[in-house]
């Protein structure tokens, strides 16, 4: 869970748009809120690509993560908490075997948000690609500049529900 503190990662089920029981349409949001919370997340795919100046490279970080990584996952909670667990296999046998962390949206339901709960209340908030019953698709990018030269870094991970 090497990137837990870094970024709080996170679409399943129910496809169609229910209604609320003053008959009035649900809103996108519980909708998306459905599609989070039903099924259990791991990640299937992770690439950062890093720009600095005008050179360009690719990392596929799936591919160089351990097995003890890949068996990871995330559990969406209605209660807009977030559970990372570890796993059938932990990479040590020291780190927790779960962690949480808070989860929102923003207004129009296109950000998602993860706060850490401890004392650094580190948020990351995160484009959302794509969330259907089966995939998500969340992007976070970051830059900065020093002595003239701008560097980015853009990550795009994908969860399939489980």
């Amino acid at each position: 869970m090497k990137k837990l503190p870094l970024i709080f990662l996170a679409a399943l089920a129910l496809g169609s748009c229910k209604k609320n029981n003053d008959n009035t349409p649900a809103t996108p949001t519980s909708s998306k809120t459905d599609l989070l919370t039903a099924k259990n997340w791991r990640i299937t795919a992770d690439k950062t690509v890093s720009t600095v100046g005008s050179v360009s490279t690719t990392d596929d970080n799936y591919a160089t993560s351990p097995a003890c990584e890949r068996d990871n996952f995330i559990k969406f909670n209605t209660n807009k908490t977030a559970v990372y667990d570890e796993g059938a296999t932990k990479c040590s046998s020291s780190d927790p075997q779960t962690a949480s962390a808070a989860w929102d949206f923003n207004s129009d339901a296109t950000k998602l948000t993860f706060t850490d709960p401890s004392a650094s209340g580190l948020s990351i908030q995160e484009d959302i690609l794509e969330l259907t019953a089966t995939t998500l698709r969340l992007r976070v990018t970051s830059s900065y500049t020093a002595g003239g030269i701008t560097a980015t870094s853009t990550e795009e991970t994908t969860y399939t529900a489980f």
